[in-house]
């Protein structure tokens, strides 16, 4: 809500804040990541709302499920992610992204990104919280399971 306060005026959209580099600005998604938009109207809305609590639900089982510190901290940050932007989506029908940041240019055959996309503080909580799962999967846990082959060798 702040930065729907913070951004009154139709016409003002950034704010700099580190120049070029770090700016706040006023985006609504009304699609999913990355701004993909399927403009099916409001069921577009519901889609995405369903996808929200089944994805909601999924998450809660796996933390209960695990008994791991680090995979139950990634999904309490997805989770958090998770709710938020349900949050926004349930009362504004949309997702609010305001941090805009000019990470780097990436071109991938004819896909350019010059600018990364606008994201919010849900956003960054579900990255990051999808990082250390990744991170725990592929070492922490892969590393636990060698160690117990060794031991029982």
């Amino acid at each position: 809500m702040a930065i729907r306060n913070l951004f009154p005026k139709p016409d003002m959209h950034s704010i700099p804040v580190f120049g070029n580099f770090f700016r706040l600005t006023f985006v609504e998604n009304h699609g999913a990541v990355f701004g993909i938009d399927p403009k099916l109207g409001n069921l577009t809305n519901i889609i995405l709302l369903l996808l929200h609590i089944i994805a909601i639900t999924v998450i809660i089982y796996l933390f209960i499920k695990n008994k791991h510190s680090l995979p139950r901290f990634s999904f309490t940050l997805i989770l958090s992610g998770a709710f938020g932007n349900l949050i926004d989506r349930i009362f504004f029908g949309k997702v609010t992204d305001f941090l805009d940041v000019d990470f780097l240019n990436l071109t991938i055959g004819k896909w350019q990104i010059d600018r990364w996309y606008v994201f919010n503080i849900a956003d960054s909580c579900i990255v990051v919280g999808v990082i250390l799962l990744i991170i725990y999967y592929l070492f922490v846990e892969n590393s636990a399971k060698e160690e117990e082959i060794l031991e029982k060798e």
